[in-house]
């Protein structure tokens, strides 16, 4: 096992910065050679003889090193407010950790440490008016539940999924296909700041000062994905980069939602054929909030509703879903409250079905939980 080093720590932003080797190679050299400390002090006919690399990608890779200084991407990160970092500090995200080829280096600006469960909304960059609505109605519904939306910050769905969280007061992550020291799309610049004021992050593994390659973005979604629990693709053609994102959420064993479509409409084509894949539609936030991990549901914190809002909620059990209406029934008929397992049981749902109609029960402010059991609000 590697053991976290400051020497370690520049190494491996070195390493990232190195352009013509992919994540999952530089991940392999790492454990050939034991660290990056040790890939560094290779030779390219080490690398070339043991490695595993060709003598002309070698000779490539050992150049690109040595032009690549991480003491100035350091300074350039602290000059920006930019934390760097690796696998080996305690405060790169778990989650991110698990998936295949997680980035050497992770440059945040923000806070990425807390706040809600992540879910990746991704899609097209020319949504259609329905799209557009649906990606603002979900990132809504979504923070207001307690979740936090991940995005990447490019135009279309990207852009109406992190302005509708901000305008919500919720938090969000935007994953950048460049360096932390450029805003893409530039008419970007104002929403990426107005995510820092929310209290959300800017993520991305590119250094500081990279620019928007075609071979960033790529890379990127699966950043995305590897930040989120669900992935959910809200409109896209066969070629969409949100396809690419939601192929790299399945390899990494996350579940993805897609958003149906008129089957005419040329932006429906791929969230239509996730869904004849096996990919599970999604309406609203309750279908996110259900494809969620039950241990991962029951830590939610619903945002707390405004007076206004519960006045007009329609008596609050006119918009719940049916299974939210048959957890209501139960536990009102159950007199001293229900446990999860009891509503488990009285209805053979699984323990991730029970724990997301309760859940939208609480953010509701229809029931309390009192020690293990849910009761009706007084």
């Amino acid at each position: 096992m590697t053991v976290k080093t400051e020497e370690e720590s520049m190494a491996r932003v070195r390493l990232n910065a190195v352009s013509c080797m992919r994540t999952d190679w530089l991940l392999r050299l790492i454990k050939v050679y034991g660290g990056a400390r040790e890939v560094l002090s290779k030779s390219s006919a080490d690398l070339s003889a043991d490695g595993g690399l060709s003598p002309e990608t070698a000779e490539n890779f050992t150049a690109d090193l040595a032009a690549a200084d991480p003491y100035k991407e350091f300074e350039a990160a602290r000059k920006a407010g930019v934390r760097v970092l690796t696998a080996l500090d305690e405060d790169f995200p778990a989650l991110l950790k698990t998936i295949y080829d997680p980035p050497l280096a992770l440059y945040v600006k923000g806070n990425l440490g807390s706040g809600g469960v992540p879910v990746g909304i991704v899609g097209t960059r020319k949504p259609t008016d329905y799209g557009a609505r649906s990606a603002a109605r979900l990132s809504r519904e979504l923070v207001k539940a307690g979740l936090t939306v991940v995005s990447g910050l490019a135009r279309g769905v990207d852009t109406v999924a992190h302005d509708a969280a901000v305008k919500s007061g919720g938090l969000t992550w935007a994953v950048m296909g460049t360096g932390l020291n450029m805003v893409y799309p530039h008419e970007n610049t104002k929403l990426a700041e107005r995510i820092l004021e929310s209290g959300g992050a800017l993520v991305s593994e590119f250094p500081m000062d990279d620019g928007p390659l075609s071979a960033h973005f790529p890379r990127r979604n699966r950043i995305i994905s590897g930040l989120s629990y669900v992935t959910v693709v809200i409109e896209g053609d066969f070629k969409s980069g949100s396809l690419i994102t939601a192929k790299a959420a399945l390899e990494q064993g996350r579940e993805v939602l897609a958003l149906p479509g008129p089957v005419d409409s040329v932006m429906s084509r791929g969230p239509n054929m996730l869904i004849k894949n096996g990919a599970a539609m999604v309406e609203d936030a309750v279908d996110v909030i259900a494809a969620l991990p039950a241990d991962v549901l029951f830590g939610l914190v619903p945002t707390r509703r405004s007076r206004k809002e519960e006045e007009g909620a329609c008596g609050k059990l006119c918009s719940l879903s049916p299974d939210a209406n048959a957890a209501y029934g139960a536990i009102a008929g159950g007199g001293e409250g229900l446990t999860v397992d009891g509503l488990v049981g009285a209805f053979s749902w699984t323990v991730q079905r029970a724990a997301a109609a309760l859940f939208e029960l609480e953010a509701s402010s229809i029931i309390t939980q009192i020690a293990d059991k849910y009761k009706l609000k007084v």
